[in-house]
C-alpha cells in the first residue's frame, strides 16, 4: 500500500509539499514493488515525449513538492499569458508503479484520495497512464502493447477522472509498468479540464489531501 499526503499553500510567500510513505509486501503472488516518482513542468510538457528527459525523477522517493498554485498561466516557454481565474499548480507528478505477479495470480492495483477541503478535492485530477514504450531499463525491450484481455479489464486506462473518485489504475495477470498521476490543472486551459477549478476566493491557508494506492490479488 502507498499513502500519499498532499499539502499545499496558497500564500504567496508559502510553500507546499507532498509527502509520500511506502509500504510493500508480498500477498498471495503479487506485490506492489518499488515506485519512482517523477516531477513534472506542466506548461513545457510534451505528452508526447519521454517523461524520464523531461522530469526529475527520485526512485523510492518519500516526498515531492507540488510549490506554490499559480494563478498566471504559461506558455511552453513559461512566459505570462494571463491570469487563469483560478489556482493551480504549474507542476504534475508521475507515480511509476512496478507490479509484479507469478504462478498466475493476478492483480489490481486501485487508488483513492479523501481530504477535508472539498475544493482541493474536487480540483486534484487524476490518470493512470499505460504505455508501451516504458521498459525497465534504458537499455531493456519496451513492455510493448497490452494483451486483448488487459484492454478489455482495463476500459478507463489513459483517462483522467478525478482523484477523489475511487478508481482502478490497472488490473493484469502479467508484471508490467503503470503510471499513476496527479495534477491540480489551470482553467481555462486547452482541452476539457476534469477537475473543478480552485477558485481564486480560496482563503490563503495550508491544505491536505490523502491518497492511498493499494494492491489487491485475484486467481
Amino acid at each position: 500500500m502507498l499513502i500519499v499526503a498532499l499539502m499545499m499553500f496558497f500564500a504567496p510567500s508559502m510553500a507546499s509539499a507532498l509527502d509520500l510513505g511506502v509500504t510493500t509486501s508480498i500477498t498471495g503472488g503479487a506485490s506492489l514493488g518499488q515506485h519512482v516518482l517523477l516531477e513534472c513542468t506542466g506548461y513545457s510538457y510534451n505528452p508526447a515525449g519521454d517523461p524520464w528527459t523531461q522530469c526529475t525523477s527520485t526512485v523510492g522517493g518519500t516526498t515531492f513538492a507540488f510549490g506554490t498554485l499559480s494563478t498566471r498561466l504559461k506558455d511552453s516557454g513559461g512566459n505570462d499569458v494571463g491570469g487563469a481565474g483560478c489556482f493551480y499548480a504549474e507542476k504534475f507528478f508521475i507515480i511509476y508503479l512496478f507490479p509484479d505477479a507469478w504462478g498466475g495470480t493476478g492483480y489490481q492495483l486501485n487508488q483513492v484520495a479523501t481530504s477535508s477541503s472539498s475544493a482541493i478535492l474536487n480540483a486534484l485530477v487524476f490518470a493512470p497512464v499505460y504505455a508501451s514504450a516504458d521498459k525497465y531499463s534504458v537499455s531493456g525491450a519496451a513492455q510493448g502493447a497490452m494483451s486483448a484481455q488487459e484492454v478489455t479489464d482495463n476500459p478507463n486506462i489513459n483517462v483522467a477522472t478525478q482523484a477523489k473518485n475511487s478508481a482502478m489504475i490497472f488490473k493484469s495477470k502479467t508484471a508490467r509498468i503503470v503510471r499513476a498521476e496527479y495534477g491540480i490543472p489551470p482553467f481555462p486551459a486547452s482541452g476539457s479540464p476534469v477537475g473543478t477549478p480552485v477558485p481564486i476566493s480560496t482563503p490563503n491557508n495550508s491544505y491536505t489531501v490523502s491518497i492511498t494506492i493499494s494492491l489487491t490479488t485475484y486467481i
